[in-house]
């Protein structure tokens, strides 16, 4: 099928506002042509443009994202729902590995299932919408844990043996702070059999627009342990899941964090 044709001039125009939008400074004239690959001239009249509709504004010699962004931002935000992009993410996801791909949001100390999709496998994670399950036995949990500051994960757990779900619950508060601070570095989380035998997660934060984590995607495999390869493919299509549905919230990381496997 042949392609509608396009402007130029707007694909000119959409790609410096992704330069500027990823700037943590204004950006003169010459670093938005360059960033964007485009002629000098195409880029300043396309910018004049921009400004004279508050789309970028000027500042200390340079563009930096103008106020009007903010009305188109809210717009979207209004009309979303982030139950309806997560199941089109996850979709693609099941699609792609066949694993049950859910969404949870923390309350108190515990995590609360909003939405799944399942695998079609024979033997499937036997979980469900609306199940609430101690944060600290799941993945979800882990990631949205280890955006707490100290003092408020001291105050959701005052004790320091935890209870104890499984044979391979963390079992105490000091185990918890540990496993959170290697979430922290990797950006993910997992669990084997912490909350529930036979089941294994990976979990990631999903962001709204101002960087908050405001829910946990996983991935859940109903085995004792998973091959390495398929842990490894389920990582990476839940990394890629979560930071889409980030990004259809309107969060766009400035930095690639290194992964490295647990």
């Amino acid at each position: 099928m042949k392609e509608p044709p396009t402007t130029p001039a707007v694909h000119v125009a959409l790609r410096i506002l992704d330069v500027l939008a990823r700037a943590d400074q204004p950006l003169t004239l010459s670093q938005v042509s360059r960033q964007t690959g485009a002629p000098k001239a195409s880029v300043y009249r396309t910018l004049s443009s921009l400004h004279a509709e508050r789309m970028v504004e000027m500042e200390q010699g340079g563009y930096r994202i103008g106020p009007k962004v903010l009305e188109y931002s809210a717009a979207y935000a209004r009309n979303l729902d982030i139950v309806q992009v997560f199941q089109r993410v996850a979709a693609q996801i099941v699609q792609e590995i066949d694993e049950t791909v859910q969404i949870a949001r923390l309350e108190q100390q515990e995590v609360v299932f909003i939405a799944k999709v399942d695998c079609s496998r024979l033997v499937r994670p036997a979980t469900f919408v609306g199940r609430r399950v101690p944060a600290f036995a799941t993945a979800v949990g882990k990631v949205l844990l280890a955006e707490k500051r100290e003092e408020e994960l001291f105050g959701l757990f005052p004790q320091e043996l935890l209870p104890k779900l499984t044979p391979y619950t963390i079992p105490s508060r000091h185990e918890l702070f540990k496993e959170l601070m290697r979430v922290r570095e990797r950006g993910y989380a997992s669990t084997r059999q912490e909350s529930t035998r036979n089941l294994c997660c990976l979990g990631a934060p999903v962001r709204d627009g101002s960087g908050q984590a405001i829910a946990a995607l996983s991935v859940c495999m109903a085995t004792e342990e998973p091959e390495p390869e398929r842990r490894d493919r389920a990582l990476q299509f839940l990394l890629w899941g979560a930071k889409e549905i980030s990004a259809r919230l309107g969060w766009f990381e400035t930095e690639e964090k290194i992964l490295e496997p647990s």
